[in-house]
């Protein structure tokens, strides 16, 4: 991981909050539900972020992009296709967060 990387989950607090940012590298029972879709797909993610307002999310996604990282939108995770959770079996070797509005 970069500098930015590694500082990326701090830097996501300090706009949203440190109840609102979870670690998406170890499952949980908090965790999971964005980890794992609907009916496919899981992977792991660097963190997930769940901002409250638009200006949180504008500036969670920016932060997000800056450190270099896939960024993972998701809704409410209902899917079927499994596109809304992070995939670890790309070629894409850049690690995702889960941006959870």
């Amino acid at each position: 991981l970069t500098d930015a990387q590694t500082q990326l989950s701090t830097k996501l607090q300090k706009i949203v909050g440190t109840s609102h940012v979870h670690d998406g590298l170890h499952e949980s029972s908090s965790t999971g539900k964005f980890l794992k879709g609907a009916r496919l797909g899981y992977g792991k993610a660097l963190c997930i972020v769940q901002p409250g307002t638009l200006e949180q999310a504008i500036k969670c996604l920016q932060a997000i992009v800056d450190a270099g990282c896939v960024v993972v939108p998701q809704g409410s995770n209902t899917g079927l296709t499994g596109g809304s959770v992070p995939r670890n079996d790309t070629e894409d070797t850049r690690p995702s967060v889960v941006l959870s509005m």
